[in-house]
């Protein structure tokens, strides 16, 4: 019973909390939505600011011109055109410097039925156009126009210099008749309209009579009132696309951000083009899925300026945020699916107590049980220990053995089963066999598992990291460049990490084959320094590397291993050194190749160094906190350079930097070894070559596409292995790139197909590069079994398909030469 309760207990504590973390994390998003909505809305609330300043400022200067003033700078500003009408003067565009050392720019202002203008509001249209001459300047960075406008006659002045239009519709072409009094933003400020004198934000529309730049935005205006009388309003337009974009861009893992009006309008969603134009199909679709009316209503029902509510059909938990300004609404909707499971993960640990408590409980039985029962069997466990086996001295049992009780008759069962025991040792032999086949079996489903893991993470970082490398360079904006940039930074530490985990799970397993190759030294180091200057240089650093002259020429060994530890330690020295210097230096100390990776970054004390090259180990939790990593880069180091036969040491300071050194005992290259290590390849133009391409996955087809299209071939795309063997047969192709798993036929088979189909046909070898998430050693022995030339592993680095494809078509082309000669 007091199991039975336990358990009872846990299941209703994890009910309870699980609900309590729900409930929490729809106020986490209430909360978020709300610091959204609040830095979203800080943008007209600041444009408040600048209209009501603008007010005060206008009031301040009608008092203070005289009636003459107002004439003659009403004549200055806006000299008359003849038509009825006074424009502003070409310089006040242009640029231009008054007397008292004012420069003017960007002015354009439009007074429509001239004539009829009284002395007070020529005082206002004078005091308005140095107001919004100043103002329109000052927050020029913020807003790039700032007007001022008096319904119902049309009087507008207008501070936009970036317009491309030069605002020549209000200097010169804007008809003498023209009316704005029909305008939503001549209505929503008068006095009536608006007694409080808010402001107030217009729907998405064209700009006052924009008939050049047609841009979709809103305006947002505040009354200005001159001794309590309505004299016109001041305003901003604010162009909405990239505003938008970054409201609903950025949001929670798993959610979705909205944009709509008051009412139930959609203006902006994940991958619009231009607000509040969005297809009569997407707005079926969210309507569909949301009910945005229904939604829109309850919210209005709801009262609140944010908060969470349900969507109509109940799956989906929005988060809504009321912008004031324009009275429109931001949405985050997020499945609740996802926050209950998200809660139970969480509330697990109380079904975790549970368990342990009533594992507590059945160690308290087992303790009475052994006060209890354990004792008098004591011998009888010390006559059945291993040593009495075979020969050995057994403690005397027979008087426990002549009890007629329910322990005499045990120890009478176990001298029985002592005999038994001696048959089973003597088969013991046997038995480990099987348990290490056992083992084996688990070991090679530990690599298939590795192997799964692999491709199935490689796949979409494939997509994730060549997409956003193009999206880089499509980029307009800083702030666009910016963002891109973070995606590939992200993609390329998840690629680093998978990459760590799976090498020291090969490490491990003893799986690591080290190459024995000539390679030179100094092409390597300078290759894999250079690699790490621009990061260096990023963050202010000097960066050098040197090679001895004892030290340079060819050596054999593993080089991409060698390369693997150089850049494990430049990317820490690089990371965690904030100002100074960072160097490599390659030495010979005549037995053996000393590398020195020097730093003046934050450097560590003994206590540290003794765990550093441990797995997953890092100097302290701040370390991880502040720099990430899997903390598994040093120990794959360490592991590599003791495979090579060398040995690695660290020394440090803390705030003093830190000096890496290992030693690797490299045999020098023969002359004929050195100069084929270091002969330079020819340059091959591969503009037009054919490829063919066989992957299933859109994504990855899509990634290849745009990575060949940018040295000008464009591939031909097959979806599995059987559709490339047919177009191979057909026609002829410079190279083919081959997934490994395929529908129907997969690209091994393919591979094997094909290449003996050229034997029977007596056809020259096409190249054939397997591009494929399969990364592991096996993978890479599979390729070259079946006949391919190349084994690329994906996410693919657009540098190196295309050095791929260059080596591919160049090989092919010294295979023909020779075949020729």
């Amino acid at each position: 019973m007091s199991l039975a309760v336990t358990i009872l207990g846990s299941v209703g504590g994890f009910v309870v909390f699980q609900h309590e973390l729900a409930q929490r994390q729809m106020s986490y998003l209430s909360d978020y939505v709300r610091e959204r909505a609040s830095n979203i809305d800080r943008r007209f609330s600041n444009l408040t600011a600048l209209h009501k300043a603008a007010g005060v400022e206008l009031e301040r200067r009608v008092h203070h011109l005289s009636d003459q003033q107002a004439v003659s700078l009403t004549d200055e500003f806006f000299p008359a055109k003849g038509d009825g009408t006074r424009r502003s003067r070409d310089k006040f565009f242009d640029g231009h410097l008054t007397a008292s050392g004012r420069w003017i720019y960007g002015m354009g202002a439009y007074v429509g039925r001239a004539d009829e203008a009284s002395i007070a509001e020529k005082k206002t249209l004078a005091a308005a156009f140095s107001v919004v001459s100043d103002f329109g300047q000052a927050a020029h960075s913020d807003y790039d126009n700032f007007y001022f406008f008096t319904p119902p006659a049309t009087r507008l002045v207008i501070f936009g210099p970036d317009r491309p239009d030069r605002l020549m519709f209000y200097r010169d072409k804007a008809p003498a008749d023209l009316d704005i009094s029909g305008e939503e933003m001549a209505r929503i400020t008068l006095p009536d309209q608006d007694p409080k004198g808010a402001t107030r934000c217009t729907n998405l529309q064209r700009l006052i009579q924009d008939k050049v730049g047609q841009r979709l935005a809103t305006g947002c205006l505040t009354p200005a009132y001159v001794d309590g009388r309505y004299v016109g309003s001041f305003g901003s337009s604010i162009e909405l696309t990239g505003f938008l974009l970054n409201a609903v861009k950025t949001t929670l893992p798993g959610a979705q951000n909205l944009v709509i009006t008051g009412k139930g309008e959609l203006i902006a969603y994940p991958g619009f083009a231009t607000p509040g134009q969005a297809s009569e199909v997407t707005v079926k679709a969210y309507e569909r899925k949301l009910g945005l009316q229904t939604l829109v209503s309850a919210i209005r029902r709801d009262g609140r300026p944010h908060g969470v509510i349900s969507s109509p059909d109940g799956s989906q938990i929005v988060a809504f945020g009321r912008l004031n300004g324009p009275d429109w609404y931001l949405l985050l909707t997020y499945p609740k699916s996802a926050v209950a499971w998200s809660a139970a993960r969480s509330a697990s640990w109380v079904l975790l107590l549970g368990g342990l408590a009533a594992l507590a409980q059945t160690v308290m039985v087992v303790a009475l049980a052994r006060r209890t029962i354990v004792w008098p069997l004591s011998r009888l466990a010390a006559s059945c220990e291993p040593d009495t086996f075979g020969g050995g001295v057994r403690p005397p049992v027979d008087d426990i053995e002549g009890r007629d009780d329910e322990i005499g008759v045990l120890a009478q069962a176990l001298r029985q089963e002592r005999g038994k025991v001696e048959q089973v040792l003597s088969s013991l032999e046997d038995r480990v066999q099987a348990r290490t086949a056992e083992l084996e079996r688990a070991n090679a489903e530990k690599s298939r598992f590795l192997a799964n893991m692999s491709h199935e993470l490689r796949t979409p970082l494939n997509g994730v990291i060549a997409i956003s490398e193009t999206l880089v360079a499509q980029q307009a904006t800083d702030k666009g460049r910016e963002l891109a940039e973070l995606i590939v930074s992200s993609g390329r530490l998840l690629e680093q990490v998978l990459t760590d985990i799976l090498d020291f799970s090969k490490i491990e397993a003893g799986e690591i084959q080290l190459a024995h190759e000539a390679f030179p030294m100094r092409a390597i180091v300078g290759r894999i320094a250079e690699l790490h200057r621009a990061s260096a240089e990023t963050k202010g650093l000097e960066f050098g590397w040197a090679v001895a002259p004892e030290a340079d020429g060819a050596f054999l060994g593993d080089q991409v291993r060698l390369t693997q530890v150089l850049s494990n330690l430049l990317s820490n020295a690089v990371k965690f050194t904030d100002a100074g210097a960072v160097r490599l230096d390659v030495g010979h100390d005549g037995l053996a190749l000393t590398f020195c990776v020097s730093d003046t970054g934050i450097g560590f004390d003994d206590e540290v160094k003794s765990r550093l090259f441990r797995r997953f180990e890092q100097a302290d939790a701040s370390i991880r906190r502040r720099f990430g990593g899997t903390g598994l880069g040093l120990a794959i180091s360490r592991s590599l350079v003791e495979l090579m036969g060398g040995s690695i040491d660290v020394e440090s300071r803390p705030g003093r930097g830190s000096k890496f050194t290992f030693v690797l005992p490299l045999d020098r290259a023969a002359p004929d070894q050195e100069t084929a290590a270091e002969a330079e390849d020819d340059v091959v133009d591969i503009a037009g070559s054919r490829v063919l391409l066989a992957e299933d996955h859109p994504t990855n087809q899509k990634v290849v596409q745009l990575i060949l299209q940018s040295v000008a071939v464009e591939p031909v795309i097959v979806e599995n292995g059987a559709l490339a063997l047919e177009r191979l047969k057909a026609e002829p192709f410079d190279v083919v790139l081959m997934d490994m798993q395929m529908p129907e036929l997969d690209g091994l088979s393919a591979t094997a197909l094909l290449r003996d189909h050229e034997r029977a046909n007596g056809l020259p070898r096409t190249p054939v590069i397997m591009l494929t998430a399969n990364a592991l050693d096996e993978h890479v022995r599979a390729s070259h079994a079946a006949g391919a030339d190349l084994h690329l592993s994906k996410p693919i680095r657009a540098t190196a398909l295309i050095e791929a494809v260059v080596e591919a078509i160049a090989s092919r082309g010294d295979a023909a030469v020779s075949r020729v000669a």
